[in-house]
């Protein structure tokens, strides 16, 4: 028989090269290679690549996209807690130094308002002696009382009054009130003993009676009467002394105003 031809070898196509070649899910470092090497044809080389830039190594990792989360202090990123932090930091600094600023001039005003409060105490001081010493210096007034003088008149007309020197057995001690009479040591004749300031008609009487108390002598010859003008002034609104001789209550004249009293016993 005529001899059969050499048959013609064929490369199979790229796509039934691979059909039964295992499927390699892709991923970082595992490529495939389309090249044909004379160890074999059927089943792709597989290369491996470094996974890390080692012509410019610098701790970083070679591929672009970094999944890992990110760092979270406080609920904030770390640059965001740092600037938080700084931010803060300054704040807290500037307060300190604020406050001791503040601190410095309050204690310097206040020391210049006690330094002025007792420079104005001093001159107060020193017035108030300059004052005293003036003062001291001056003429010395006693103030004068402001009472008033009181009567009992009219409710003590031609009423009878024993003064309290009755209680040593003495006589010239009781006296018989008038209202409304001249005053009898004003006539000719008359003695006044003694003249006094007082504010009730029973005192000018126990000075009369005190008189008489003391010098032991008759009535007649001592205090017989005792006047009192309430509407006077000072030195004197009491006068007591001797009646002159004749001088009874018909004979004296009207004076409003004006007591007296004489002596009964």
């Amino acid at each position: 028989s005529p001899s059969s031809p050499e048959p013609t070898h064929q490369r199979a196509s790229t796509l039934y090269q691979y059909h039964n070649a295992p499927e390699v899910a892709p991923a970082h470092g595992l490529e495939f290679d389309d090249a044909v090497y004379p160890a074999s044809d059927k089943f792709p080389v597989i290369r491996e690549a470094p996974s890390y830039d080692m012509s410019n190594y610098k701790g970083q990792h070679a591929y672009a996209i970094d999944n890992r989360p990110p760092r979270i202090i406080f609920g904030m990123k770390v640059k965001t807690f740092l600037f938080v932090s700084l931010v803060m930091v300054l704040i807290i600094i500037g307060a300190a130094v604020g406050g001791a600023v503040g601190g410095k001039h309050m204690r310097e005003n206040q020391s210049i308002d006690t330094t002025a409060e007792v420079e104005g105490n001093n001159e107060t001081s020193s017035a108030s002696r300059t004052l005293a010493a003036a003062t001291a210096a001056s003429t010395f007034s006693a103030p004068t009382p402001t009472y008033t003088a009181l009567s009992d008149c009219p409710q003590s007309n031609n009423t009878l009054y024993t003064s309290p020197y009755a209680g040593s057995g003495a006589s010239g001690v009781e006296f018989t009130k008038y209202c409304d009479l001249t005053n009898p040591l004003s006539r000719k004749g008359a003695t006044t003993h003694a003249q006094v300031f007082v504010y009730a008609f029973n005192d000018c009487i126990d000075l009369c009676a005190g008189l008489n108390v003391n010098s032991g002598t008759t009535t007649s010859a001592n205090c017989s009467v005792a006047v009192y003008m309430p509407n006077d002034s000072r030195p004197y609104n009491c006068a007591v002394g001797h009646h002159a001789s004749g001088t009874s209550i018909r004979s004296l004249g009207t004076d409003q105003g004006t007591t007296v009293a004489f002596v009964s016993s």
